[in-house]
């Protein structure tokens, strides 16, 4: 008997793995646990920044990361094939949305190829544009500008605030449990609408697009 081909190998573990997959429900055994999915972002660029308006409009490369418990495969039977890009339209991916979207699309729109690991492990980095309203800071406030948080006035020697709040849309955290990306820099707390929040300790420094 002739030996299969890596492309054959992988087709046929690409049909295995997808032949009765139901993308719907969430990837694990028991529907009483919650799915980890850990979550980070890398700014690509700053696009716009409207003053007037309070919006900020950012691309960003996302990657999150999760266990599909049925997404997984023996390395030995398909010619020690450890991982397999996947569409990630194919699959379950979490209903990520910025909560604080301002205009366009909250959810991500390029659906491009997740990795997928014999062990379950996905890796899925999709690039998204989000326009995000910066709501007023405490500070500002208390200064009696109530609704703004973008302020120039000292501009090139100021700096900005502007939160981004991701979430998953049609699950509670008893389900789906978002972590932020890298772990060690993330505190995690409690808001004001008494809903477990993280946040990063350090923000990112944007010095390099203003050279």
């Amino acid at each position: 008997m002739a030996r299969r081909s890596f492309v054959e190998l992988e087709g046929q573990l690409y049909q295995d793995l997808l032949y009765d997959y139901n993308k719907i429900p969430r990837p694990i055994k028991n529907s009483t646990n919650v799915l980890t999915v850990n979550l980070g972002a890398s700014l690509i660029r700053i696009i716009d920044v409207d003053e007037k308006n309070q919006i900020l409009t950012t691309n960003l490369w996302l990657e999150m990361q999760w266990n599909d418990s049925k997404l997984t495969w023996d390395p030995s039977k398909y010619g020690g094939i450890t991982t397999l890009h996947i569409p990630s339209d194919q699959i379950w991916t979490p209903d990520l949305v910025l909560y604080n979207n301002a205009a366009g699309d909250p959810d991500i729109t390029i659906f491009t190829d997740a990795l997928v690991a014999y062990d379950g492990r996905v890796l899925w980095q999709p690039p998204a544009i989000y326009k995000s309203f910066c709501p007023a800071s405490f500070l500002n406030k208390i200064k009696g500008n109530r609704n703004i948080q973008i302020d120039v006035t000292w501009f090139p020697y100021d700096s900005q605030h502007c939160e981004m709040k991701f979430g998953a849309w049609s699950y509670t955290g008893y389900y789906v449990d978002l972590k932020q990306l890298p772990q060690d820099q993330v505190m995690s707390g409690i808001d004001k609408y008494g809903q477990d929040v993280e946040t990063m300790k350090i923000g990112m420094d944007l010095s390099f697009f203003y050279q």
